[in-house]
C-alpha cells in the first residue's frame, strides 16, 4: 500500500506482509506470482470506486437523515412548543416517541435487507423518512407531533444498520474501520450544516407558513429527491456489484474470502445469529458506543436549547449550535492519526469517552456561559471521536461472519439510538438553565463506556492468544482487532 492508504488505516492489526500474501494468493493463488504494487494498484482502484458511489452516497443521506432527525431542536427554539401548545416535558416525550418508534423495528432490518437488497431498501426508507419529516410541517397539535415522531423513527430504523452491513461486504478488514468512522463523520457534518441552514429557514416569513415549519417541510423535501438517486447508486454486494469490472469482483471475492469476511451473498442462518448474540462480548463492547452516542445526542438535539438558556437569542443559539459539532467533526477527521498514535481502538475510545467526561463537568460546575461552551464544545469532541471509534471497531472486530456482521451492525446502531430514551428524559425544562441531572447522567455514562473499552481489550486478548495456541489451519486469518 501507498502511504496515503497506510494513513487512513485507522488501528488495522494487519501486518505488510500478512495484506501482502491476502492480496497474492487472492489474485493468483500463490504469492510468488505478482508483485505488490500491482496488488496495491488493484486494490487502491477498487476502493477508490466504491469510495465514490456506495460510501460519498451514503454520507450525503446520513447527512439528511441526522439533520432530519434533530430538526426539531431547531423547531422547537423558533415556536414549535408555543403554537402546539406543549408545556412541562411535552417535548421530550416528542423525542422519546422517536427512539420507541426507531427501535421497534431495527432488530429485524438487517434481516429484510438481506431478503430486499440494499439498493431497494436504503433509498424507500429515504423516502419515507423524508416524506414523514416534511408532514411534520403541517401538523397542528402535540397528539399530531407524537404520531409524526413516532412514524418518522419506524421509517428512519434500518438505515444505519444497513449501511454499516453493506460497507462491512464492500471493504476488506483493514479498510473498513475507515470508511465507517467517514460515514459516520457525516453526523457532525449534519449539525454543523443544519445548525445555520435551519436559522436562515426560521428567517423566511409567510402570511400562514410559520418558521418552524419551514425547517420540517424543505428539509424533508431535499431528502425526498436525494433518496430518489439511491435506487441508480447503491449496489447490494461486490459480487455482483454492476460497477466493478469482472477483474475488481474475482479479486475482492477472493481476497475477502481468504481473510474470513465474505458475506454479501451468504445466506443469514437463525442458529449463527443465535450464537453471535449469546456472545457477552458483542454486548460488553456495545456499552461504549452508547455512551459515545449519548455526548452526540446532547450535542445534536439539546444544543440549541442549551445554548439558548444561556441567554442568547433564538437565531444566535441555532447558529452556534454549530461550534460544538464542528469541534467533533475536526476530531473525526484526525480521528485515525490518534487512533495510530494509542496504537489501539480501545485506548483511543477510552480517551474520547473521558474527553467528553470532562466536558460534562465543566458544563454541571459552573454558569459561567464561556466555559460552559468550551463544556459542551468537549462533550461534542469527545463523543464524535468517539463515534469515529466504535462502530468501525464494533464490525471490524466481528466480521468473521456474515451473521456476526449483521448483528454488530444492528446492535451498533440499536444500543446508538437506546441513548436516546435517557437522553430525551434527563434534559429537562425544569432543570434549566444548569441542566444538572442531564450532565449528571452523562458523566455516570461515559464512566460506564470507558469501563466497557477495557473489559473489551482484556477479553480480545485473552481470545486471541487461546486462538494463536489451538490454531491449525494457517489459512485462517481472523483476529480480534483492538
Amino acid at each position: 500500500m501507498n502511504s496515503s492508504d497506510v494513513s487512513l488505516d485507522i488501528g488495522a492489526k494487519v501486518s505488510k506482509v500478512e495484506y501482502t500474501e491476502l492480496t497474492d494468493v487472492a489474485l493468483h493463488g500463490t504469492e510468488d506470482s505478482v508483485s505488490t504494487e500491482q496488488n496495491d494498484k488493484l486494490m487502491s482502484t477498487y476502493c477508490r470506486k466504491v469510495d465514490r458511489r456506495i460510501l460519498l452516497y451514503a454520507t450525503i443521506l446520513c447527512i439528511l437523515n441526522q439533520s432530519d432527525r434533530g430538526s426539531i431542536g431547531v423547531a422547537k427554539v423558533v415556536g414549535l412548543e408555543n403554537d402546539l401548545g406543549m408545556v412541562n416535558n411535552d417535548f421530550n416525550i416528542a423525542t422519546t416517541l422517536f427512539t420507541v418508534g426507531y427501535l421497534s423495528l431495527e432488530f429485524f432490518s438487517n434481516f429484510v435487507l438481506k431478503w430486499v437488497g440494499a439498493s431497494r431498501l436504503l433509498p424507500t426508507l429515504g423516502m419515507l423518512w423524508g416524506v414523514v419529516c416534511a408532514l411534520q410541517g403541517v401538523i397542528t397539535t402535540k397528539g399530531q407531533l407524537y404520531a409524526m415522531r413516532v412514524l418518522l423513527g419506524m421509517s428512519e430504523c434500518g438505515f444505519t444498520a444497513g449501511i454499516l452491513l453493506i460497507l462491512s461486504f464492500f471493504y476488506p478488514k483493514h479498510k473498513l474501520t475507515t470508511r465507517v468512522g467517514l460515514f459516520y463523520l457525516s453526523s457532525p457534518l449534519a449539525n454543523v450544516i443544519s445548525g445555520p441552514l435551519a436559522s436562515a429557514l426560521s428567517q423566511i416569513h409567510h402570511p400562514t407558513i410559520k418558521r418552524w415549519q419551514w425547517v420540517f417541510i424543505l428539509e424533508g423535501v431535499i431528502t425526498v429527491c436525494v433518496s430518489i438517486l439511491g435506487y441508480f447508486v447503491l449496489q447490494d454486494h461486490p459480487e455482483k456489484c454492476k460497477f466493478l469490472n469482472p477483474e475488481e469482483r474475482e479479486f475482492i471475492q477472493k481476497y475477502k474470502q481468504r481473510e474470513g469476511t465474505l458475506g454479501g451473498s451468504q445466506k443469514l442462518a437463525a442458529r449463527d445469529v443465535f450464537k453471535v448474540l449469546g456472545d457477552w462480548q458483542v454486548w460488553v463492547m456495545m456499552g461504549a458506543t452508547f455512551a459515545a452516542c449519548e455526548a452526540c445526542g446532547s450535542v445534536s438535539v439539546f444544543a440549541p436549547e442549551l445554548i439558548n438558556e444561556l441567554g442568547f437569542t433564538a437565531a444566535q443559539a441555532q447558529a452556534m449550535s454549530a461550534l460544538p459539532s464542528a469541534c467533533g467533526a475536526i476530531a473525526m477527521v484526525f480521528i485515525g492519526r490518534f487512533v495510530r498514535m494509542c496504537g489501539s481502538h480501545w485506548l483511543a475510545g477510552t480517551s474520547a469517552l473521558a474527553t467528553a467526561l470532562v466536558g460534562s463537568v465543566m458544563m454541571i460546575s459552573t454558569l459561567n456561559v464561556p466555559v460552559r461552551i468550551i463544556g459542551l464544545c468537549l462533550t461534542g469532541t469527545g463523543g464524535f471521536a468517539g463515534l469515529g471509534i466504535f462502530p468501525g471497531w464494533n464490525i471490524t472486530a466481528n466480521s468473521q461472519s456474515v451473521a456476526a456482521s449483521a448483528v454488530a451492525s444492528g446492535l451498533t446502531v440499536f444500543f446508538g439510538a437506546s441513548s436516546g430514551f435517557v437522553l430525551s428524559n434527563v434534559f429537562i425544562n425544569s432543570d434549566a438553565p444548569r441542566f444538572a441531572i442531564g450532565h449528571s447522567v452523562n458523566i455516570g455514562i461515559m464512566a460506564l463506556g470507558i469501563t466497557s473499552c477495557v473489559v473489551t481489550r482484556v477479553s480480545m486478548g485473552r481470545r486471541n492468544r487461546k486462538m494463536r495456541e489451538s490454531r491449525f489451519d494457517a489459512e485462517k486469518a481472523f483476529q480480534f482487532e483492538y
